[in-house]
């Protein structure tokens, strides 16, 4: 998938493009539907499907002391467009100076910016321009006018209500892992570098990969049955969000993944990801290692138990 970071870096002249425009984080299943659209399109012209989203979210710059936090990083974003089948992509840098363009001023600097542009794909309650004054309305009567498709996704439901990110991010922050996982329609995952711990783990027996997670938003505290990806290979694992108060006080939460049935792997320095596929248990404070270490053994069959 080619990635681009600005309208003005579109180079491809000879190309009849489609547009699924928006925000899209997490890609949930109303995103898909929208870019499903314009794949869908593209595929019967025989062109390309590009996506047209933002970096940074709009939130950040537009309200950044009441942003959300993010379910994706713009890396995760890029990955799973492209695993969607996605031909480009193009982040638009989004600042106050862009914030400020005209409805119409916009879409012309896209014609002009994508040539052979041959369509639009948004949901129907997308706004673009000053002051959200471009809306879908607006641009049916502007791709009409340029002899180009468009399409306004109407809203996806799930339990007879919106799909929404805002949604998503309330599931999660819940622990409401289930509900997340229908809809974005995939697991709930986070990315990060495999960094060196204190090695408790190895101590008890257990090895663990402690993570740096780059993404803004995680489960809540405990131990989930989890999935490690690593480049292209997916191992079953225990993930564990704490602050490892049975050793510690006043630590930072932590991040660690146990690999079940795969071991003397050496992950330090890689770039991994997370998949949250059942929640276990809390986080619980233990007596003495010992203990820990009895409960760590049921925890892993149990998670055996989900993973098969």
């Amino acid at each position: 998938m080619k990635i681009i970071h600005a309208l003005e870096e579109y180079h491809e002249a000879d190309t009849q493009v489609v547009l699924a425009a928006g925000s899209f984080d997490g890609i949930h299943i109303g995103h898909s539907a929208v870019i499903g659209k314009a794949m869908e399109q593209a595929k019967a012209i025989g062109g390309e499907a590009w996506v047209f989203t933002f970096d940074p979210h709009p939130a950040k710059v537009l309200r950044p002391d009441r942003a959300p936090p993010l379910i994706f990083t713009t890396d995760q974003q890029c990955l799973y467009l492209q695993q969607l089948g996605v031909d480009g992509c193009i982040l638009q840098p989004f600042t106050l100076d862009f914030m400020k363009q005209e409805p119409l001023d916009f879409f012309d600097h896209l014609c002009t910016c994508i040539p052979r542009l041959a369509g639009i794909s948004v949901g129907e309650d997308w706004t673009f321009g000053r002051n959200r004054a471009g809306n879908a309305e607006m641009l049916t009567g502007l791709c009409a006018e340029r002899g180009m498709w468009f399409s306004a996704h109407p809203e996806v439901k799930w339990k007879d209500e919106r799909v929404s990110s805002t949604r998503i991010r309330e599931a999660i922050k819940l622990g409401h892992l289930k509900e997340a996982t229908e809809m974005l329609g995939r697991p709930v995952s986070t990315i990060g570098k495999v960094e060196h711990g204190e090695k408790i783990g190895r101590k008890l027996g257990y090895p663990t990969a402690n993570i740096d997670p780059e993404n803004e938003m995680l489960p809540p505290r405990g131990i989930y049955a989890a999935r490690l990806r690593v480049g292209k290979t997916i191992y079953n694992a225990a993930a564990y969000i704490g602050h490892r108060e049975t050793f510690h006080q006043n630590e930072p939460q932590v991040l660690e993944v146990h690999l079940i049935d795969a071991s003397d792997l050496d992950l330090y320095d890689q770039h991994v990801e997370v998949s949250y596929i059942e929640y276990i248990r809390g986080d619980e404070v233990f007596e003495n290692a010992e203990a820990l270490k009895v409960q760590i053994q049921a925890d892993i069959e149990a998670i055996r138990k989900v993973l098969n």
